[in-house]
């Protein structure tokens, strides 16, 4: 009965919600691996996938709830803690589940790495919740720490959202951010087309539609995608579409010499690669700070067959003013280092790792990369920048300074291939509530001619 225990969806999640929230391991890698390790039927598998979404996204919502039930918080184990948010959870967003399966699993858990008495203390709070119902959210009186729990947004990122981007915005992105993310494709266009990627994966039970940003791009509501042969033969990786817009961006051309200065795990490098013409001797650089990272870009290269035109490197990119010729590269993309902000669909725990303190560290890092690279940018080449954030200390400010120390380089309108609803000039700000994708920022700068 205990190895059975150790199978099944809530046991596992309990697993990599500590992992996740003690060990700071990414959600989706931590669930990959038990995915892989433990071979559960799509069922427990969806069910698996969405209790550890949905415990991440709701945390402080779950944990507000739980408040009034647990007398001693700070003597609560923390795997008992999590035992009580997936059963919060489950009771309140998921209705196919009764009340009887969830409780009498959770008690099953608790005795299991517990004891009986911590088996009857959870099933006591689980009953006592059942009685008495949740405290609503109204009753908290502060509006922004309201907001902060309703949606499981810290206080201090919902604050700066509303003064960034004002209210409304704000509560549109709020009212996205924790529904489940779409699973989206970049078709590498050196060995098909969507068109026939597109029914190749029809034949393996894999629905996907164009992408609304991108060509290059096919979405799907869900589905394991890298694990199927056209993904081990190269037809495509695995990539979020806001990110398949940065190649398009930098108006490359076949015969020119491209620096990919932040570039693990590979997927813009890759992209980037798609548009070089192997016979004309060019290549992108693609540099990462960690060796193994390097030896990622490497395999992801191979896979997608770019090898030829893929040169990767260990490098901290603040270094790249010493180690290359001036002039040397025609376009440059620096996809920076970030606080991640603009994932929290796909990656929740995000939201409760980063803080304001992180965000100055992180501007620092963008701007000292920014500057090492400029000078290699040839008279007339363009300098892309982008991250994976919404916040303007990591955006706009950046661009800013970056632009009072280098008075050379002019913004120009970011290149898209399709017309989209934001603005791309004087740069490019997509949000989740955009197109229901990553949030995303891409500048483009071009250096004056002398």
């Amino acid at each position: 009965m205990a190895n059975k225990l150790k199978q099944t969806p809530r046991y596992l999640a309990v697993d990599i919600l500590e992992r996740v929230e003690k060990e700071g391991s990414y959600a989706n890698i931590a669930l990959d691996q038990v995915l892989d390790r433990v071979r559960l039927n799509s069922s427990d598998a969806g069910l698996l996938t969405n209790i550890v979404y949905g415990v991440i996204q709701h945390r402080l919502t779950l944990d507000y709830w739980l408040a009034p039930f647990i007398k001693k918080p700070q003597q609560l184990e923390h795997w008992v803690r999590q035992v009580l948010r997936l059963s919060v959870y489950q009771m309140t967003y998921l209705d196919k589940i009764p009340n009887r399966a969830i409780f009498y699993e959770a008690t099953e858990i608790a005795k299991n790495r517990g004891n009986q008495g911590t088996a009857g203390l959870v099933t006591a709070i689980l009953r006592n919740i059942q009685r008495t119902g949740l405290r609503d959210l109204t009753e908290i009186a502060d509006a922004d720490e309201q907001m902060s729990i309703k949606y499981s947004l810290p206080v201090w990122l919902v604050k700066k959202l509303q003064t960034e981007l004002g209210q409304a915005k704000t509560l549109a992105i709020l009212e996205h951010i924790n529904e489940p993310p779409t699973a989206s494709i970049r078709v590498n266009t050196r060995v098909t087309n969507a068109e026939k990627l597109q029914t190749e994966l029809a034949e393996v039970d894999l629905q996907v539609e164009p992408s609304h940003l991108t060509p290059v791009g096919l979405v799907s509501q869900g589905g394991f995608f890298a694990g199927t042969a056209a993904f081990e033969a190269g037809q495509y990786t695995v990539q979020d579409e806001s990110s398949m817009l940065v190649a398009a961006s930098m108006q490359l051309k076949p015969n020119q010499q491209v620096l990919d200065a932040c570039a693990a795990p590979g997927g813009k490098t890759t992209h980037i690669a798609t548009y070089l013409n192997a016979g004309a001797g060019v290549h992108v650089t693609a540099l990462d700070l960690h060796a193994n990272k390097v030896r990622l870009i490497e395999e992801n290269a191979n896979r997608l067959h770019v090898s030829d035109v893929v040169s990767a490197q260990a490098m901290d990119a603040r270094d790249v003013h010493s180690k290359f010729a001036d002039e040397q590269f025609d376009r440059i993309l620096v996809d920076a280092p970030c606080s991640g902000l603009g994932l929290l669909r796909r990656k929740p725990e995000i939201k409760y790792a980063r803080s304001e303190a992180d965000l100055q560290n992180l501007k620092k890092i963008q701007l000292a990369i920014l500057n090492s690279v400029a000078k290699k940018v040839k008279i007339g080449g363009i300098l892309t920048y982008s991250t994976c954030t919404i916040v303007d200390e990591e955006n706009q400010q950046v661009i800013e300074k970056f632009r009072q120390q280098h008075p050379e380089f002019d913004l120009i309108p970011v290149k898209t291939d399709y017309d989209l609803t934001v603005e791309t000039e004087p740069y490019m700000k997509l949000y989740p509530d955009d197109y229901r994708t990553d949030g995303f920022f891409i500048c483009c700068l071009q250096r004056k001619t002398r």
